[in-house]
């Protein structure tokens, strides 16, 4: 290997700007992970997506790629540049969402990034309303874990976001829907209904069903268990709501959910007492401090708004 390869370097000229149909050859090769895959993805031949790519790396004075047993490998430059890509194409979707929503008021998209739990509970009212009042705007629902969705956004790849607690940061605004309590819930018939709540002691006899700890909600019952003294050893460990709802419903254990878990599933199919002492959780709406929301998605998350205020079941007043 050159000393130039070494480095990164394909060329020793003065590099020249890239064009932005060359860096959408280079996207479009790290998503799929191949020219050929790229090159479906972009509608157009093999030999013209592997000629653009050799221009981008000759332009850029920059080796991006090796060639191993047939096989593209990025360098760690193309992974530095694969972020800023990625930053720069967000941008553009949201170029060209908002000329659409401008030159037609009427017709447009939004793209939701959400958690499971939101995706499943308070989403699909609000599209529905949505679509009701204006069927000209669709909607992309993409579900994704917490921080996937926080990127989701910060990348443009999404007008909002809808997660639960997260960290502040300066790219975002965070818009607090409230806390809800933690509730306990079993299967139908469990001894828990002649309970007015549940303690940390009443789980100890059970098979206790949580979440793993990579998953948010999983790291957040660690700490405030621990936080309270509390050991509670998991038997079952899930990643969504609604797997632990399910297994919990076959008769497995118990487990601790937010109460808006619960609401796609009819109220009797559970036994669902507080949980005491008493855990909140906050859900938020994520959005761009840069990027101005369309006024499609303005309307989506007023619809949201109206659903998450409207009267909830009972086990949301804990």
């Amino acid at each position: 290997m050159s000393p130039r390869s070494h480095l990164g370097l394909a060329r020793s000229h003065e590099p020249r700007e890239p064009s932005f149909a060359q860096l959408g050859v280079f996207n479009a090769i790290m998503i799929s992970g191949s020219v050929s895959r790229a090159a479906k993805l972009l509608g157009m031949t093999q030999s013209a997506a592997s000629k653009m790519l050799r221009q981008l790396e000759d332009d850029t004075g920059l080796l991006l790629f090796e060639r191993a047993h047939q096989r593209l490998v990025p360098t760690p430059q193309a992974l530095r540049l694969q972020e800023s890509v990625e930053h720069l194409y967000g941008s553009y979707g949201v170029v060209q969402r908002l000329i659409g929503s401008l030159a037609n008021p009427d017709h447009g998209n939004v793209t939701v990034a959400a958690i499971p739990t939101q995706a499943a509970t308070f989403i699909p009212q609000a599209v529905k309303h949505l679509r009701e009042r204006h069927p000209g705007i669709t909607v992309t629902l993409e579900i994704l874990a917490n921080q996937p969705v926080v990127d989701r956004v910060l990348n443009g790849q999404a007008d909002f976001g809808l997660v639960h607690d997260i960290t502040a940061s300066p790219d975002t605004h965070n818009e607090d829907l409230g806390p809800q309590h933690l509730v306990c819930v079993a299967a139908r018939g469990h001894r828990y209904a002649g309970l007015d709540h549940v303690t940390a002691q009443d789980l100890k006899s059970e098979t206790f069903l949580s979440y793993g700890p990579q998953t948010n909600f999983g790291s957040f019952l660690e700490i405030a268990f621990s936080e309270a003294g509390l050991h509670m050893p998991v038997s079952v460990e899930v990643t969504s709501s609604a797997a632990l709802l399910a297994l919990i419903r076959a008769g497995v254990g118990v487990g601790l959910v937010e109460p808006a878990a619960i609401v796609p599933f009819p109220e009797d199919q559970f036994v669902v007492r507080p949980f005491r002492p008493s855990l909140l959780i906050h859900s938020r709406i994520v959005r761009s401090r840069i990027r101005p929301l369309t006024r499609h998605a303005e309307l989506l998350l007023d619809e949201y708004r109206a659903v998450i205020a409207a009267p909830q079941p009972g086990y949301f007043l804990n």
